[in-house]
């Protein structure tokens, strides 16, 4: 009489040692794969990581101009502006106005600095100005922050051809940044109020939200 029940709990130990055992190798391989997919996650940062940098090499032996490389540590919270802070100052030689790049093209400029950090207003910002120049014309005009991200082209000539599309660059005769530095695209044209010249809004082509490291020009 007394065999069924000690069959049955042995068969019922059995199952509860084989859960437990499933349910600790069930834990043991959901914790082998979060720490793969962290690595994964840190391997494709670490690729990201060295494109970017690969990329600012490119920049500076295109230009071959004298820089500093510099990691971003700091943003604006209003985006619309534009700025942000850099982790290298005057103790490596950075001076306001001097220019500051990514890969892709001219982002800024620096407008303050201390001993270790500096301060840069980006193209957007509406106290950026710059000369700049229409690529592959003789057209010249000054470059202006608008705020929400865009820029301005001003005082471009009435009887001027100019595409949307087109490239803007800064100027040969800019006192502050290198000559040929691309600062954004033409994304429409249009006249002056007083019709006495004409100006172009730009897309700049340089995205300062994904910047973390960049150049700056000493």
């Amino acid at each position: 009489m007394t065999s069924v029940p000690v069959k049955s709990w042995s068969t019922a130990g059995k199952y509860f040692r084989k859960k437990l055992d499933l349910e600790e190798e069930n834990s043991e391989l959901k914790k082998t794969v979060a720490e793969l997919s962290l690595k994964n996650e840190q391997f494709k940062e670490l690729r990201k990581e060295n494109k970017r940098l690969r990329n600012l090499v490119g920049f500076n032996e295109r230009f071959e101009l004298d820089t500093v490389a510099a990691g971003v540590i700091a943003r604006d919270p209003n985006d619309w502006v534009g700025s942000f802070i850099l982790d290298k100052g005057a103790d490596d030689g950075l001076k306001k106005d001097a220019a500051v790049c990514s890969s892709e093209g001219l982002l800024g400029k620096i407008a303050e600095t201390s001993d270790k950090t500096s301060s840069v207003i980006l193209i957007s910002h509406p106290a950026f100005r710059s000369g700049g120049k229409i690529k592959n014309t003789h057209i010249n005009g000054i470059v202006v922050g608008t705020g929400a991200g865009k820029a301005k082209m001003l005082y471009l000539p009435v009887d001027a051809e100019i595409r949307e599309g087109s490239i803007v660059m800064t100027s040969d005769y800019s006192q502050i940044f290198p000559k040929g530095i691309i600062m954004g695209r033409i994304i429409s044209v249009g006249r002056s109020r007083t019709g006495l010249y004409k100006y172009a809004d730009i897309e700049p082509s340089a995205n300062p939200l994904a910047q973390e490291e960049v150049l700056c020009v000493r």
